[in-house]
């Protein structure tokens, strides 16, 4: 039986996940870490004592989750042909992409609150957390344009309709759910399916 008044363990991971959340829901700013704290049943300094600062807790668990992401998308992908076309390619990656997203709607939050003005924060994402990770994409669009395969269309609108458009009614499903008398509640994967068809059919030449 664990000791009266002591602050009962929990998993670093668990912490880091809902500290995500609290930084999607209520922004940095707004976010504490005494109250975090608090609501994971530990003491009031536990969170900092375990992760510093609330800018280093920011960062850990942006890292942390972006790379649950990262790793649900390759996963996702594996459900197509290991070798495919350049076009196929990108086919099979937006698809990924959106079916992953559909299950971390809270990154999405936090992008639509650190994306809006420029920061060390968003620096920090972009720059050590997505960049990296999208390389192969940049280097797959790069190759499709030369070939005249899709249209020449930047790298910036391309993300900005899959990750930010295309995946909103995951991130925004209060706001989706006003559709569903017009539309029937969401099919995830029917709108997987439609959307990736719909943006290839849009992209490519």
């Amino acid at each position: 039986m664990r000791e009266r008044g002591r602050p009962k363990i929990i998993e670093d991971t668990d912490i880091l996940n809902a500290a995500l959340k609290c930084f999607a829901e209520q922004g940095y700013e707004g976010m504490s870490l005494r109250t975090l704290s608090t609501d994971l049943g530990l003491s009031h300094s536990a969170v900092g004592q375990r992760f510093g600062t609330k800018d280093s807790v920011f960062r850990q668990a942006v890292t942390v989750e972006f790379q649950r992401f990262f790793n649900a998308i390759r996963d996702a992908r594996t459900s197509w042909p290991a070798e495919l076309s350049d076009l196929e390619e990108l086919r099979a990656l937006i698809h990924s992409f959106l079916t992953a997203s559909a299950s971390f709607p809270a990154l999405g939050q936090l992008m639509n609150r650190e994306g809006v003005e420029p920061s060390a924060r968003l620096d920090f994402i972009f720059e050590v957390v997505i960049l990296p990770q999208i390389a192969p994409m940049i280097d797959l669009l790069n190759r499709l344009r030369a070939n005249e395969q899709i249209l020449p269309l930047p790298m910036r609108s391309l993300f900005f309709l899959v990750a930010h458009g295309a995946e909103a009614p995951f991130t925004l499903r209060g706001f989706s759910a006003k559709f569903d008398p017009y539309d029937g509640v969401l099919d995830e994967a029917e709108h997987i399916d439609a959307i990736t068809e719909l943006l290839m059919r849009a992209v490519t030449r």
